[in-house]
């Protein structure tokens, strides 16, 4: 009977092992879609400023609820690699331009106003002032090596999560595995402090 409990309790965790390899498959490519959607950016200003507006919407509400702009939470990283892939265009450009204008009106509507007539102007000039004074390259490949790390470690977790399983069944004892990845931007805090000076003017 132990034996047949035990060739269960081996299947079970071969099935656990391979559920969850499946489920870091998929959110591997979850994330790499992520990717793509922040790196291939047209040059529309609307759109541009849309994807820009619900990007800075994300980042604030983040902000608000951490106090600060957490430079190791991949769902900020996105949202800046967003961000910055959006507002690259505007780079050098006159706020009498066309482009410009267009911008701003796609980022109040991306932002469900959260960017307003009132402070569009001052919202504008830290995009600009970001884009032309601040490193935002590293964003991109940062992203694309965190949601490698992300999908590797939850493969590998979910195989030690089964050896562990196993183990503890079979010897009657308990133990528990985490794992955790943490992201590192060469130019992070001037990264943070540029676009927490834009998301201070929402409060």
């Amino acid at each position: 009977m132990k034996k047949i409990a035990q060739i269960f309790i081996v299947a079970f965790c071969a099935f656990f092992a391979t559920e969850v390899s499946a489920d870091a498959q998929l959110l591997k490519k979850l994330f790499n879609k992520a990717v793509e959607t922040t790196t291939e950016v047209t040059a529309d200003p609307i759109s541009n400023g849309q994807a820009a507006g619900a990007a800075l919407k994300s980042l604030y509400t983040q902000y608000k609820a951490d106090g600060k702009l957490d430079m190791t939470n991949l769902n900020n990283i996105l949202n800046l690699t967003t961000l910055s892939n959006n507002i690259k265009e505007l780079k050098g450009m006159s706020d009498k331009s066309k482009f410009y204008k267009d911008f701003a009106t796609g980022l109040i509507k991306g932002s469900d106003s959260l960017v307003n007539k009132s402070n569009s102007t001052s919202v504008m000039n830290g995009l600009t002032n970001l884009v032309n004074n601040v490193d935002l390259s590293a964003l991109t490949q940062t992203t694309e090596t965190t949601t490698e790390t992300a999908a590797s470690t939850a493969t590998s977790a979910a195989t030690s999560a089964a050896t562990s399983a196993l183990s503890s069944l079979l010897s009657g004892s308990s133990s528990s595995t985490a794992s955790s990845t943490t992201t590192a931007i060469s130019n992070a805090s001037e990264i943070a402090s540029s676009v927490s000076s834009i998301l201070n003017l929402f409060k």
